[in-house]
């Protein structure tokens, strides 16, 4: 995922979770929209090359494009350098974190009260990545050339459109969440996304395949904000940036397990079992989760949106 790539998202995370409770659903949104738009017009870049050399067959090899990998790199160092420090939690031990003219004490990273809490959460989060894993977007692009024979340009185009429904429905996600709560959110949208997951292989056409495929991308994302959202409120703002690695990490190590799952499926099954057994991993991700934290309160959550998430 664009939003979700490696250790650095953990401490993006912790410092968006500084943000006030009522606004943290939608500055999470926000952040998971940027990301999303970035990646879709990578999405529609990398089938650019394949049209343009119809065009220009004289262009250079697709490796020649990586080279804009390290000037992207440098751009990001330089918009990070001009972050405030107010992004620090309180206590954290960063200039600028505590009472002015006064050094806060270093604090050792760590979870503190909500340990048992993560710790679950991770847990969770650990099965829904590995259910993604089966259907990453390298897989999808595969089973879609060898079911329907399309090529990396149409491909491009359709991962463009998915990128652009997944920073919409990040904003959705945002308004949403401080409406009904951050767990109804996560789950009652991810749940639909799962159904049409599993439908894609059987929609018989490229045409219904893609549009089933959009549509999903308009709710399966949805739960990301919120999640994130989600985990930075669970806890106290000194245990945030642990928090986040803990759950990331959680998705990280189980998710490159799906695609060997998906692999050793297709050989064995056939190129619909991912997509079914993906579905149905995610569902069961949903309900354990809403099961498992319905009624445990959410120390931050606006009060409206506590209120509307009582059962």
């Amino acid at each position: 995922d664009p939003n979700e790539s490696g250790p650095i998202t953990s401490l993006e995370q912790a410092m968006m979770g500084s943000a006030p409770a009522s606004q943290r659903a939608a500055v999470f949104g926000r952040y998971n929209a940027t990301a999303y738009l970035a990646g879709a017009v990578g999405a529609l870049a990398a089938g650019g090359p394949v049209l343009l050399r119809q065009v220009v067959p004289a262009l250079p090899s697709d490796r020649r494009y990586l080279l804009v990998f390290p000037l992207l790199a440098l751009v990001a160092i330089a918009v990070g350098r001009r972050l405030s420090p107010e992004v620090e939690a309180p206590g954290s031990g960063a200039p600028g974190s505590g009472a002015p003219g006064v050094r806060a004490p270093r604090r050792t990273a760590g979870l503190g009260p909500s340990r048992r809490t993560v710790r679950q959460l991770a847990t969770l989060f650990a099965v829904d990545s590995l259910a993604g894993g089966f259907v990453v977007q390298t897989f999808l692009v595969y089973w879609f050339t060898r079911r329907y024979g399309a090529d990396a340009a149409v491909m491009g185009l359709v991962f463009f459109g998915v990128g652009l429904l997944a920073a919409a429905s990040s904003i959705a996600a945002g308004w949403l969440g401080g409406r009904i709560g951050l767990l109804r959110t996560m789950v009652f949208t991810h749940l639909p996304s799962n159904v049409m997951l599993a439908l894609i292989p059987l929609a018989g056409s490229l045409p219904g395949a893609v549009v089933l495929l959009l549509a999903r991308s308009a709710l399966s994302q949805m739960d990301v904000p919120a999640r994130q959202a989600y985990v930075v409120s669970m806890v106290t703002p000194s245990e945030r940036t642990a928090a986040a690695a803990y759950t990331n990490t959680a998705r990280y190590v189980t998710r490159p397990v799906g695609p060997l799952g998906a692999g050793l499926l297709v050989a064995q099954v056939g190129l619909v079992a991912p997509f079914l057994v993906a579905g149905i991993l995610k569902s069961g991700y949903d309900l354990v989760l809403y099961a498992m934290f319905r009624r445990v309160p959410l120390p931050e959550e606006p009060a409206g949106s506590e209120r509307a998430a009582r059962p």
